[in-house]
């Protein structure tokens, strides 16, 4: 239905050794890998099942924040998360 971009914060976690993702913007949106690119590619699939969840279900959810508005902790990377809500049906079809 929708390509959406979101901003979401990556940071390593020395306890856990991974890289943890949030999405300041959506609450309860979090995930995490153990490389970076396993980081990214979790936060795609998570945001893209999170936004067509809520799609199909007509469930609100929040915009996203320019970037200047998001507050990243010291150590942490604001990295821009783009999905296309139709990919994740096209998924489902197959």
């Amino acid at each position: 239905m929708a390509i959406y971009k979101y901003y979401s914060i990556i940071d390593w976690c020395e306890e856990d050794q991974t890289f943890n993702v949030d999405f300041p913007d959506l609450e309860n949106v979090i995930t995490d890998g153990d490389t970076l690119h396993e980081a990214i590619t979790m936060a795609e699939d998570t945001l893209g099942v999170m936004l067509k969840s809520n799609e199909d279900d007509n469930i609100p959810f929040n915009p996203p924040s320019p970037a200047k508005e998001i507050h990243i902790p010291e150590g942490a990377s604001l990295v821009l998360i783009t999905v296309d809500t139709d990919d994740f049906r096209d998924d489902e079809e197959d």
